[in-house]
């Protein structure tokens, strides 16, 4: 999981509060896209499951298929890297 918090802005920070929201919310969405992207398909249902929850500081992108572990440990020929590993590898420059 990616977190993101900033604490201890008041009034004079409202922009840079709401420019903190959207920076994350973009960050979410490109998880979850990318994640769901390159999620094996066999019957589509672990990339189906695919969840994303945002809030003005943080995210959660989570897949709660009982078999997903064994996908990101790399049990699928499709995907022998896992999900999570080479999502954040593909969307890491886009944040630097």
């Amino acid at each position: 999981m990616l977190k993101f918090t900033v604490t201890g802005v008041d009034a004079d920070g409202m922009n840079l509060q709401a420019e903190l929201a959207k920076l994350v919310k973009q960050v979410a969405d490109d998880v979850y896209k990318t994640a769901k992207a390159n999620t094996p398909v066999r019957s589509g249902n672990a990339r189906s499951k695919w969840q994303e929850a945002v809030s003005a500081r943080t995210f959660n992108v989570s897949n709660k298929v009982p078999y997903i572990e064994r996908l990101e440990a790399g049990a699928s020929r499709k995907a022998p890297k896992g999900i999570i590993g080479p999502t954040l590898t593909q969307i890491k420059g886009k944040y630097k």
